[in-house]
């Protein structure tokens, strides 16, 4: 169902432009599909988010191979060089028409001077006026199409509708990047710029920062660990809330090691000074039931098994080691 999961993928980059395993995924349907160049850019943005994984340069190199294959004509035709099929357009070609085709007008000589980059600035008075007069005439005509509240000064237009797209897409009024404040009075005058104001506004959404509500499946959760995790202590307060039997819900179609590995840390960090150790047993219990469970164990790095030990050892200090939490610790790849 790659036309599924394309669409799947771009729904999840459209809530998070970071998440590289959305790349990666929409870029492998979309190779199954048939559009190479569509899957090569997603490979390419998970190399810009994660340099050196393996799986986008393995993608990568089997892309541009199959690319190679397809526009070998392109390769015939220019051997020197890989040239883009856009680029082909620019390239001046010798025309041998046959004679009766040929136009009859005499050929002229045009002499072709070339010009050093350093050319002064009084031969670009010229040039220097054209651009005067087109920057004149594009401010005249795009004010009379401009509403009220998006008046511009004529040297700021290109730039304000740039930033006027960003903020429309990525920000609120009052949270404006830097790069906007300069402009926001213009673009928003029912918004005007108050430095101490969005100081203010600043601190009290720090301040009072909500935990996400409840996840309704493994990809709202990931998604929602990915905005806590410089708040280990809200992370642990949003797992929390979490009933244990709402687990294999959440996690129905499989158990993702990250987020096995993250929920082990908030117990191990957490949930043995706050929680009770009936809690974190039952927590452990439901993880182990969920499908690809053995998978998620056998990812664990030597840091992640040791922090799986201390949460067994805390159960057994507690006088809760029995036949069953023993049978348990074997599922993690703790034996004592």
């Amino acid at each position: 169902r790659y036309e599924e999961a394309e669409n799947d993928c771009t729904q999840a980059l459209l809530l998070d432009a970071s998440y590289s395993k959305a790349f990666a995924r929409r870029g492998a349907a979309r190779v199954a599909l048939g559009k190479l160049k569509e899957a090569m850019q997603d490979f390419e943005a998970v190399l810009k988010l994660e340099p050196g994984n393996k799986q986008a340069i393995n993608e990568l190199t089997k892309i541009r191979n199959k690319l190679a294959e397809e526009e070998q004509w392109t390769h015939q035709e220019y051997p020197a060089v890989l040239i883009k099929e856009t680029e082909i357009k620019n390239i001046v070609k010798l025309i041998d028409n046959p004679s009766h085709v040929k136009s009859t007008k005499p050929l002229r000589r045009i002499a072709i001077e070339e010009i050093d980059d350093d050319t002064p600035n009084s031969d670009l008075s010229s040039t220097t006026s054209l651009v005067d007069n087109w920057r004149n005439s594009m401010s005249v005509e795009t004010t009379e199409h401009l509403d009220q509240d998006d008046q511009l000064t004529t040297t700021d237009i290109p730039k304000a509708k740039h930033l006027k797209i960003e903020e429309i897409s990525d920000t609120s009024p009052l949270q404006l990047p830097a790069s906007v404040k300069g402009i926001s009075s213009t673009l928003h005058p029912s918004f005007p710029v108050n430095k101490e104001r969005e100081k203010d506004i600043k601190r009290s959404l720090g301040s009072t920062s909500s935990v996400p509500a409840i996840p309704a499946n493994s990809f709202q959760l990931e998604s929602d660990f990915r905005k806590l995790k410089d708040c280990p202590e809200n992370m642990y307060l949003y797992l929390k809330q979490i009933e244990p039997s709402f687990y294999p819900k959440l996690f129905q179609k499989s158990l993702d090691p990250d987020l096995f590995n993250q929920i082990l840390k908030i117990l191990h960090d957490f949930y043995i000074e706050k929680e009770e150790p009936s809690l974190i047993l039952e927590i452990l219990q439901r993880l182990s039931e969920l499908k690809r469970f053995d998978m998620a164990v056998m990812f664990m790095s030597g840091s992640e098994k040791k922090i799986t030990q201390v949460l067994f050892n805390h159960l057994n200090h507690m006088g809760l080691k029995d036949t069953s939490v023993e049978e348990l610790e074997k599922k993690y790849g703790i034996f004592s």
